[in-house]
């Protein structure tokens, strides 16, 4: 069935949705951003006063897998002031009816609108494009209820609503780090549960905004690196946090989160250079000394995590948790557990060494 379009929409290919959500196209409606959401059979639209808001939706589209390249066009935007579409594409028909824009998939027969109640035929529809001097000239700020902006067109003194999807740079950093702390993944912890992605996606697409904007926010890299670990890309979060090493060398929260991405792809030898060079910016530090025994640990140089652990307990005794890791080496190193080769087998429940592990200890280590 076609689809009203109003002021700027993204009109996506049902197809294309029952491809990249979990439910299908019968899951638009969960990500849709606003009550100006609907579908057909064949089609699904999101419309928006504002460009921008537009824009920012199709790129949270993109981390869904939908594209919008010239090879495969799941998607497009739609202008309805001078009823264009972009990107071009051979599947997408436009055509007015009873002054409004309506969208359908070509082929489609079908002549039942899909449209809000709100929509009378003849009428102009809710949503209508202003160009950035029209609204520089005839809008004038009246309030702000919630996420709500209130305009008075000067000409008309009608009252226009404007949900705000595009909140300040700050708010929506904000916004992004509280999530993802929320569903913090720690190096060794199994990733977020697929139910419960959807808000670090979201998170992700902010953050990756913002970079856009700011390439040397070195804490977005970071961020985004922490997003990307909890939904278990490990590349791509490695590659954040590599980029905010480059632009923070020396700082050691930045290291310290490398690290854990180093030891989690099982590069146990990057993951001691990251941690002996953030021990080197800070030598008594007993957290970063206590994660570098775990890299020594889990790299095979037991001799040097006994050491560096030794030196962490002495700073600070009553720490428990190098404490523990303390334990764990005394244990590879007495025998009585195997030399764990990842975090998972570090965290797991001790395992007795083989015979011929506690042979070899017996008989002396070369290290």
């Amino acid at each position: 069935m076609p689809l009203l379009i109003q002021g700027t929409a993204i009109v996506i290919r049902n197809d294309a949705l029952d491809r990249c959500l979990p439910g299908g196209a019968a899951d638009f409606v969960s990500i849709a951003p606003n009550a100006m959401s609907y579908s057909d059979d064949l089609l699904s639209q999101a419309s928006f006063m504002s460009p921008l808001d537009a824009h920012r939706f199709a790129e949270q589209l993109e981390l869904y897998g939908l594209d919008r390249t010239n090879e495969v066009v799941d998607f497009v935007m739609v202008h309805s002031h001078d009823q264009t579409a972009e990107p071009d594409n051979d599947w997408l028909v436009l055509f007015e009816y009873e002054g409004g824009l309506i969208a359908t998939m070509r082929g489609s027969e079908s002549r039942k609108i899909v449209a809000p109640k709100s929509w009378t035929p003849g009428e102009q529809p809710a949503l209508q494009h202003l160009s950035g001097e029209e609204v520089q000239s005839r809008l004038e700020f009246v309030r702000r209820e919630g996420k709500i902006d209130v305009y008075r067109d000067k000409e008309t003194g009608q009252l226009l609503y404007h949900t705000r999807l595009h909140e300040t740079d700050e708010e929506i950093y904000e916004q992004a780090v509280a999530v993802v702390w929320q569903h913090n993944r720690n190096p060794g912890d199994p990733p977020v549960d697929a139910s419960r992605q959807e808000a670090l996606r979201n998170a992700i697409g902010q953050l990756q905004h913002l970079i856009a904007k700011q390439p040397a926010a070195w804490g977005a890299h970071v961020m985004l690196g922490k997003a990307w670990f909890a939904v278990d890309e490990l590349k791509r979060a490695r590659d954040c946090l590599q980029r905010a090493a480059d632009l923070e060398p020396d700082n050691t929260m930045v290291l310290k989160e490398l690290a854990g991405i180093c030891l989690e792809q099982a590069d146990t030898k990057q993951a001691c250079q990251v941690g002996e060079h953030a021990v080197a910016v800070s030598p008594d530090d007993p957290e970063l000394l206590g994660n570098l025994a775990v890299a020594y640990l889990i790299d095979g140089q037991t001799a040097k995590a006994e050491k560096t652990i030794a030196h962490a307990k002495r700073i600070k005794p009553e720490d428990a948790v190098n404490q523990h890791i303390g334990n764990l080496v005394s244990d590879v190193i007495q025998g009585r557990r195997e030399s764990p080769r990842t975090l998972q087998q570090m965290m797991s429940p001790a395992k007795p060494a083989s015979w011929y592990d506690r042979a070899r200890r017996w008989f002396g280590r070369s290290e």
